[in-house]
């Protein structure tokens, strides 16, 4: 299960202990909009609009294949061409080109729309 948060942070849990968190990512501005990469091949991948400061990629690192078990993680892409509240972000479908993927991410107040790939 994933959570986002207004404190900046995104925990992982398991729904079998939702009292404590797997791992935790602080990713800054306040964590609205959260998804995983839909490709098998970037399972630990996760998109985050962080209100305030942007768009990023954080990567978790597994320690089982199950994904029970994580230890921390890390931004490794981040996106920062909007001048607005970081709203609304989702990855393609599309085939990815080079290890990277299209994606698309909206601001709240511009209206703005801007395609990057991470």
């Amino acid at each position: 299960m994933k959570s986002g948060s207004y404190d900046s942070t995104v925990r992982l849990f398991d729904t079998r202990n939702p009292q404590v968190p797997l791992t935790q990512v602080d990713t800054g501005g306040g964590a609205w909009r959260v998804k995983w990469h839909p490709s098998a091949n970037r399972p630990n991948d996760l998109l985050v609009a962080c209100m305030h400061d942007g768009f990023k990629v954080v990567r978790f690192n597994p320690e089982a294949v199950d994904r029970t078990v994580m230890t921390g993680g890390g931004v490794v892409k981040r996106f920062q061409a909007h001048e607005s509240f970081a709203y609304g972000v989702d990855w393609s479908f599309a085939g990815p080109s080079d290890g990277e993927t299209l994606i698309g991410s909206c601001s709240f107040y511009d209206h703005a729309l801007h395609l990057w790939s991470g």
